[in-house]
């Protein structure tokens, strides 16, 4: 299976997977979805559903369209679809699929499987899709990861991972030093005070009930690199986070596993320079 993560944060989160017969797509965040696809050339003749996290609006801003364009389901918890529907985000005329935790449904050859997942928000998941050769992981956000969710995403080939924020610029406004200085595209020239603080409120928001840190997605890492062969950080803050330090810690906790590490961002040449794409 193709993975393609087309956008990744709080801007907006899409993620495509799919072969040669079938397709879906993780949350349409994204706006002219069905056009963005076209112009990456993906196959969007085998397209069998969208599969939806929860119902905040940077997983589901061009749902309503995407689901008229493409004629396809929505995969999801029950609360998200009731959600969606009472939100008018998706049209009450839009098939739908109520995904119950761990009790696969079919999406033409692909396998879908929900796992419950820790935000605010209505009933949020996690997905995993299966086509009989390969097994992908999705886990964005949640401010946690239970045992349940670890022995899930460890029979997975590749799992796409949140890693949300860096909890030391969470704490002093302020990001470390990197230890190696690489081509990142943040740019900070020395500057590492966040781009721009965020009152209390919003950061025990993140932390108690939002997102999952470096150091937590890192802990994980160290767990599901044993198992997972291909590794994606996803859904990095703009502000209190950035792909390097991501990348610097998800590596030392890989240690030599051999796991691949990817980040995706959401920086301005995010599009061009830093799109993840990986094959499992």
């Amino acid at each position: 299976m193709d993975c393609v993560l087309l956008a990744s944060g709080s801007k907006g989160n899409c993620i495509y997977i799919g072969n040669d017969s079938d397709s879906i797509i993780i949350d349409a965040g994204l706006g002219y979805l069905m056009r963005t696809l076209q112009s990456m050339h993906l196959n969007t003749d085998n397209l069998r559903g969208l599969c939806v996290t929860h119902e905040h609006s940077d997983h589901v801003r061009s749902a309503k369209a995407f689901v008229k364009a493409a004629r396809v389901p929505v995969f999801a918890s029950g609360g998200t679809l009731n959600a969606l529907e009472e939100g008018n985000i998706i049209s009450a005329s839009a098939k739908r699929t109520i995904c119950h935790e761990h009790i696969p449904v079919e999406a033409g050859g692909l396998k879908i499987t929900t796992f419950r997942a820790y935000h605010d928000a209505a009933e949020p998941t996690g997905f995993v899709i299966d086509d009989g050769d390969a097994r992908i992981g999705i886990c964005l956000d949640t401010h946690e990861v239970s045992d349940t969710m670890m022995t899930i995403l460890s029979a997975c080939d590749a799992v796409v991972l949140e890693s949300n924020y860096c909890s030391e610029a969470m704490k002093l406004d302020r990001f470390p030093e990197c230890e190696l200085c690489r081509s990142c595209g943040a740019n900070c020239q020395g500057n590492n005070c966040v781009l721009r603080v965020y009152p209390r409120y919003l950061k025990d928001r993140i932390q108690n009930d939002g997102h999952l840190s470096n150091e937590d997605s890192s802990a994980c890492i160290a767990e599901l690199s044993k198992d997972v062969g291909i590794i994606a950080l996803a859904h990095l803050s703009e502000n209190y986070n950035r792909p390097n330090i991501a990348r610097e810690t998800a590596l030392d906790a890989a240690g030599e596993s051999g796991s691949t590490i990817f980040v995706s961002d959401q920086l301005a040449e995010y599009r061009e320079r830093r799109l993840v794409t990986f094959q499992v």
